[in-house]
């Protein structure tokens, strides 16, 4: 009897299908899923164990009084520091003119207004007319022998050819910040005689994060309008350009996810950097392709960490920080917007 029941409702119980060739990658992908948001959960559940463990663990009131003392030492070494840098800074303002004196020469000779005298070590001169003036293609080659060379496009060339120029100003009032100029010679692409771009800089630590402090570090920047002539404007053709730079609102649009514009500005923040710190005072050096420390030959870090290299703005759409969707497959990253072929960090970035 017993065994006729236990048939019966062998008989009457649903069958289980089992999955279907179609069904199985779906299953295998959930079940990574699931154990993902498992070692995800673990970790943290570890997390706040030690956490619990260390506070529970207690501190003699002496020791207390002591780390008390020497974190509010810690904090007046922060406030020292922040009066150095502002020192510093302004000394830098007040020595620019001393450095302005080299760059003037540098200038003339690129440009053809000087022609040093030829000594015994220099290779005889050919038919004078034969010779270009000046230094041919001199910034243009500077910014390729630097982190700047992927922003550089193959129709960017010609213009920048026209470079004449490229200098630094540095400013303590209103605030403190520094302004790029760009001198081009005249050209079919716009009517500028000068591009500029200006950097704002904040130094002072953030009372949540006293510990992060680093000096200077540029919040804000602001950019210029390029009177483009008709045909020639090579921020309107499709990809992009390094014209790009001087418009930097141009880089972010509130659709785009808070953080991917955030990265996009650090980004932008390390290049004013970079030809600040390298790019002008070094320029004669990276147009010898002299060994200048650029950081890793082969890799060149993006500040933010998070973003791609973006050949046209209309790529955003694909960048998975504008993508809601997360299936939890972690996808190798792209090129970063910062990398170049040859191989500086921002919460802002840090001058």
């Amino acid at each position: 009897m017993a065994d006729n029941e236990t048939n019966e409702a062998v008989m009457i119980s649903p069958s289980v299908p089992s999955p279907t060739n179609e069904e199985a990658p779906s299953l295998e992908k959930t079940e990574q899923f699931l154990l993902h948001q498992i070692s995800v959960i673990e970790k943290r559940i570890k997390e706040i164990e030690l956490a619990q463990s260390t506070a529970s663990s207690p501190v003699p009131p002496n020791i207390q009084a002591k780390l008390y003392a020497l974190r509010k030492i810690q904090l007046d070494i922060v406030e020292r520091e922040v009066k150095f840098h502002l020192k510093a800074h302004d000394m830098e303002v007040q020595y620019q003119a001393e450095f302005a004196e080299c760059h003037d020469k540098i200038a003339r000779i690129v440009n053809g207004l000087d022609v040093p005298e030829l000594t015994e070590s220099n290779p005889a001169p050919n038919d004078a007319a034969d010779q270009p003036t000046g230094v041919p293609e001199f910034w243009l080659t500077v910014l390729k022998s630097s982190f700047l060379e992927h922003m550089i496009q193959e129709r960017d060339e010609p213009v920048l050819k026209q470079l004449q120029d490229i200098r630094v100003v540095l400013v303590s009032e209103p605030v403190p910040g520094f302004e790029l100029l760009f001198s081009f010679a005249p050209n079919e692409y716009f009517a500028n005689v000068v591009l500029s771009k200006k950097y704002f800089l904040r130094c002072a630590p953030n009372p949540d994060a006293p510990a992060k402090f680093n000096g200077f570090e540029i919040y804000s920047c602001e950019g210029c309008t390029i009177d483009w002539k008709d045909g020639h404007n090579l921020v309107e053709a499709p990809g992009s350009s390094f014209f790009d730079f001087f418009n930097p609102e141009s880089m972010t649009n509130a659709d785009y996810d808070a953080d991917f514009n955030e990265a996009i500005m650090e980004c932008d923040f390390q290049y004013g950097y970079h030809i600040k710190e390298t790019i002008i005072p070094r320029a004669v050096f990276l147009f010898l392709k002299e060994n200048i420390n650029l950081g890793d030959e082969n890799h060149f870090t993006c500040c933010c960490d998070r973003c791609v290299y973006i050949d046209s703005l209309e790529d955003l759409g694909a960048h998975p920080a504008l993508d809601g969707d997360d299936d939890g497959d972690d996808e190798p990253a792209s090129q970063d917007p910062c990398s170049t072929p040859n191989g500086e960090e921002a919460e802002s970035e840090s001058v």
